[in-house]
């Protein structure tokens, strides 16, 4: 069964719907930025008039909408889905119960967890992923190793303070990001290094996916499958990214133009 968060980012209906509007503006000034299609307000499942803080992201849901040729496919649209989902708050969470949530993932990160099956992946799971633990370590000032068997690896209470602190940095709408992105690849560790630029979302996702490409590069890909899989999942993640960008670095875009596609 999915959560409440889960069927809340996936909107109000999978059905797609009709293009029903012909021109898409964002409207605002401030801290308070409003999409219109047409004359109308964009507003979330709940009803409520979708206003988001900074004008980039305005113009990143404004655009999501813009891009619609013909049929409205709510799945596809992460970036209002994000927004949706901390405006209306289904599960009633603070941003503390946001980061508690992140913070969780960390003892199933993705890169603390190594399979050892066979030399050659064991050979490409140090190589493509512990420079990227070491640099967390490093950062968080951690000692994280990774486990091969069902026992989980040993984070200190202390190392979960400091990971805690970082997160509570950013405000609400941020923190739903990096949540979103967690949850997308599965890496507390993924989603802090791409955020912080140590690697770039295609690599994230990449490396999110180690075990499947080992795999293809031996059997080949299943057709089609494959591809739409790690095209979805860098959707996702890079729409994770964008809301965290957008909701730290605000006044980094300025107002020039609205799009306004027929």
């Amino acid at each position: 069964m999915q959560s409440v968060r889960s069927e809340h980012l996936a909107a109000t209906t999978t059905t797609a719907r009709k293009r029903f509007y012909r021109n898409v503006t964002v409207a605002g000034a401030n801290s308070t930025y409003e999409i219109n299609l047409d004359h109308r307000k964009l507003k979330t499942p709940l009803g409520n008039i979708l206003q988001v803080p900074n004008y980039g992201l305005a113009l990143a849901v404004a655009n999501e909408w813009a891009a619609i040729k013909n049929k409205i496919h709510p799945s596809l649209l992460h970036l209002t889905a994000l927004a949706n989902t901390v405006i209306d708050n289904p599960n009633h969470e603070s941003k503390w119960n946001i980061v508690d949530k992140t913070v969780k993932y960390l003892e199933t990160d993705t890169l603390l967890f190594r399979d050892n099956g066979t030399e050659a992946f064991i050979e490409m799971q140090a190589k493509e992923w512990d420079p990227v633990l070491d640099w967390f370590n490093t950062k968080f000032e951690m000692d994280l190793k990774p486990c091969d068997g069902i026992i989980g690896p040993d984070i200190p209470s202390s190392a979960r303070e400091r990971l805690r602190r970082y997160l509570l940095s950013y405000d609400i709408w941020a923190g739903n990001g990096f949540l979103y992105g967690v949850e997308a690849l599965k890496s507390v560790i993924l989603t802090i290094a791409a955020t912080e630029r140590k690697i770039s979302s295609e690599k994230a996702v990449y490396l999110s996916r180690l075990e499947t490409n080992f795999q293809t590069s031996y059997w080949g890909p299943v057709e089609w499958a494959h591809d739409l899989d790690k095209y979805d999942l860098e959707a996702r993640f890079s729409a994770a990214l964008l809301f965290i960008y957008f909701n730290t670095y605000q006044g980094t875009l300025k107002q020039k133009a609205e799009p306004n596609r027929h």
